[in-house]
């Protein structure tokens, strides 16, 4: 497999790890994931023609202010940091980054469209919809992840149902009632991954559209194949063990499945030509 192909795999296996830590597990994690995320983005922009590096005062105040003020409201509202505010962070701090004259700026500029690309999808996929009663990830979710899992594991003998969308009742060692949000369905990730490809294209180097494609779709099947299975996991383990031993598993086993699929289907797939 080519040199870039690999890399590009891994940046998506990196980026989508980092937001999963950084949201459900470990904080430290997460930054080394998407301090390794920076790194490999380096390595590809070697050899790539390079933006113009000017610094802009306004420009780096701009960002500044995107990232305090994001900050400031959270703070204000008592609320959490969620991926949509990761992403508000991250759009600030690639404008700063950018407008700052240092050979990273084409950093920023990466994670200018990375981050804007991936708030246009959730605008349009989910907050427009969300506001009109219509929740499109949460059908795609309920048709294409839960309802394959529940019988999948129904058909082996476990005594699981879905009383209704977004909820899965396990009758094991625990009566549990398991409530299914978007991380879990990988909704995010395959926004986090078609966001990063088409900015890389965009802001990197141009990908032929042949290549393009066929990446793109290698990667959200392996995304797809692993929340399926990170789901089958997650219930089963509920089942057995309970569901302190299924929470142990699931801040971090979704980025690993997605790891041990997508690098060996990558290879079958893009070498396989």
């Amino acid at each position: 497999m080519p040199k870039q192909e690999i890399l590009i795999f891994l940046l998506a296996i990196l980026i989508v790890s980092s937001f999963i830590e950084l949201t459900y597990g470990s904080i430290y994690l997460g930054l080394i994931f998407l301090a390794l995320s920076g790194l490999i983005l380096i390595i590809l922009s070697k050899g790539t023609k390079a933006a113009p590096k000017s610094k802009t005062s306004l420009t780096i105040i701009f960002g500044i202010i995107i990232v305090v003020g994001d900050l400031i409201y959270n703070y204000l509202t008592h609320s959490e940091i969620q991926t949509f505010d990761s992403m508000i962070l991250l759009l600030g701090l690639s404008i700063t980054l950018s407008a700052s004259g240092t050979k990273f700026a084409d950093l920023g500029r990466f994670g200018i469209y990375f981050s804007s690309i991936f708030l246009l999808f959730f605008i349009v996929l989910f907050i427009i919809p969300e506001k009109l009663n219509i929740d499109i990830p949460y059908y795609y979710g309920h048709y294409c992840v839960t309802l394959p899992a529940v019988f999948l594991l129904s058909s082996l003998g476990l005594n699981v149902r879905v009383p209704e969308k977004r909820l899965i009742e396990v009758f094991g060692v625990q009566n549990v009632t398991l409530k299914i949000d978007l991380a879990c369905f990988g909704w995010y990730s395959m926004l986090l991954i078609t966001s990063m490809l088409i900015s890389y294209h965009l802001t990197i180097q141009k990908l032929e559209s042949r290549k393009l494609v066929k990446v793109l779709l290698i990667m959200l099947i392996a995304c797809y194949l692993a929340n399926l299975l990170r789901v089958l996991i997650l219930i089963s383990t509920a089942y057995y063990y309970g569901i302190d031993t299924m929470m142990l598993l699931h801040s971090h086993i979704g980025w690993i499945l997605f790891a041990i699929i997508v690098i060996p289907l990558s290879y079958i797939l893009v070498s396989g030509q």
